[in-house]
């Protein structure tokens, strides 16, 4: 009989894995998000997770059954045997470790009853944290974050600095915040253009919500096209600064303070660090300078902001036209609907029917009679007189009704009213640099309440020079978006020195920043002052 050749003897046994082969059919730590008691199984290993973050590593049945009570997690407690039914189940899927519990044994007998102590497997651990991760991200938005590309210039000056000076602790920890900085910008990024597709495709919603959401999305990916190409450049120049230093020599140099635990596999942990830490800088150098021919990959993220900005200008033209139109059917036959289902008869509906799409004598042409008197309106087309039809409406289908012009619309109310609130909110601006500009260096506890324009102008000051790069001596320096103010801010010499200003949208915390904003040396100069 031909032997089976699926079957395998088992006198022989089966060949040996690779020692770095990656199990990828042995992960049953995910099981328990799966099965049907999924709820109960999540509860006890939150109970475990918070239990640990407070520093406690074991737990008995009756201190995870009282944990489980305090947690709010269950709206009913499941019984002992249940409880020790669902610890077993997730001690077989390695999310537990369980060990006998020797610490309440007095006699002999107690050795034969069930006593165990559970504790969370690493990998029990890690799979609820992948676990939690997978919940935060449903629902997000995500971000176009300018503040990672701040720390990504920054990081880069940083690295190169390390890189010179052959400090290899400076380079691990820049090559660490690099890498959470780039990961927290495509991350953030990938989650917000997704959202942004899933909204741009929304063609029939809420006019009000649709209009304040799409200015307010347009302002926003406004700055960040220009935050992405004012910051641009500065970062390439920081890139070819730590290119310049030699990317091989200063990884093998980072390689010697990275402290790296030795490989089950007898690999050398050195050679393989370097190895990935070389992969994620060419990853790093395609994004803002290529790679092979190809051209950076922050070309791409520009392309998309900008593309999202064009189909949301688009949508909120088609918004503008269904509104100028002066016949929108969809419109109509909503608005039809409504009625419709408002209705509490059937004869109201039958009555709102016939005036919608019921027939009428011949008078619905708008043709005018000479005697009005001569056909009553209810009488058939069969019997009536007939009507004398012009040729224009059979040839053409219309009568041409032309008249007089109407009279042009006079604007200039509305032109008197916008001058007048422009110069008014110029005024409220002006008023509010005033409580800056020109007074020399100002701390924020001087500011004891700000008012609406003084807190707007704070705020844009702020974000013009936080955005700004730290000068050696730790001063920012920038220049207003107008062009008009230079600004100088400094941080207070303690890192812990905060100041709370009360504002009309609330209470503003903040660190207690020196401030010194002044005319730019061109305003001065038109102004008729002298240059420095």
């Amino acid at each position: 009989m031909p032997q089976d050749p699926t079957r395998r003897d088992p006198a022989i046994a089966p060949p040996p894995r690779a020692p770095t082969a990656r199990l990828l059919d042995e992960v049953p730590v995910f099981r328990y998000v799966t099965v049907e008691n999924a709820p109960n199984y999540r509860a006890i290993l939150e109970v475990f997770v918070e239990a640990k973050e407070h520093y406690v590593i074991e737990l008995r049945p009756a201190e995870i059954r009282d944990r489980l009570a305090r947690s709010g997690l269950f709206f009913e407690l499941p019984a002992a045997e249940d409880l020790d039914r669902h610890l077993d189940q997730l001690a077989e899927w390695k999310n537990l470790q369980r060990s006998h519990d020797t610490g309440a044994v007095s006699r002999l007998d107690d050795f034969y009853r069930r006593r165990y102590l559970y504790r969370l497997t690493p990998e029990g651990e890690a799979a609820h944290r992948a676990v939690r991760e997978v919940e935060a991200t449903v629902g997000r938005s995500g971000a176009l974050q300018t503040s990672m590309l701040v720390e990504i210039r920054d990081v880069l000056a940083a690295l190169a600095a390390a890189a010179r000076a052959g400090d290899a602790a400076a380079l691990v920890s820049a090559l660490h915040r690099l890498r959470g900085a780039f990961e927290s910008l495509t991350g953030e990024a990938n989650l917000f253009l997704g959202e942004l597709d899933r909204h741009a495709a929304q063609e029939r919603v809420d006019e009000d919500h649709f209009r304040a959401y799409k200015h307010a999305l347009l302002a926003y990916l406004g700055r960040f096209i220009e935050d992405l190409r004012r910051l641009r450049p500065e970062i390439s120049e920081r890139l070819v600064e730590a290119e310049a230093e030699g990317a091989d020599r200063f990884l093998a140099l980072a390689a010697t303070a990275a402290d790296l635990p030795p490989v089950l596999d007898g690999g050398d942990p050195v050679a393989r660090w370097v190895a990935d830490e070389r992969e994620r800088w060419d990853g790093i150098r395609a994004w803002f300078a290529g790679a092979l021919g190809t051209p950076p990959r922050v070309e791409r993220l520009h392309a998309a902001a900008l593309a999202a900005v064009v189909r949301l200008a688009r949508s909120l033209a088609r918004l503008n036209d269904r509104r100028a139109r002066p016949v929108d059917r969809a419109a109509d036959f909503r608005t039809l609907a409504r009625w419709f289902s408002a209705c509490a008869t059937d004869d109201d509906a039958h009555a709102l029917w016939a005036s919608a799409f019921g027939l009428y004598p011949a008078r619905h042409l708008h043709l005018e009679e000479d005697d009005p008197e001569l056909a009553r309106p209810d009488e058939s087309w069969w019997d009536a007189p007939a009507v004398e039809v012009p040729v224009r409406l059979r040839t053409h289908g219309a009568v041409s009704r032309s008249g007089r012009p109407p009279a042009a619309l006079d604007f200039s109310d509305g032109r008197t009213w916008m001058a007048a609130r422009r110069r008014r909110e110029r005024a409220e601006i002006e008023g509010a640099i005033a409580r800056f500009a020109g007074r020399g260096p100002l701390r924020f506890s001087s500011f004891a309440a700000l008012e609406r324009p003084e807190l707007d102008q704070l705020l844009a000051i702020l974000d013009e020079a936080l955005v700004a790069p730290r000068g050696p001596d730790g001063v920012r320096r920038a220049r207003s978006a107008d062009g008009r103010f230079d600004i100088v801010l400094r941080a207070p010499a303690a890192e812990r020195a905060w100041v709370v200003l009360d504002t009309p949208s609330g209470r503003l915390r903040c660190l207690d920043y020196e401030l010194e904003v002044s005319a730019a040396a061109r305003a001065r100069s038109a102004a008729g002052g002298e240059a420095p």
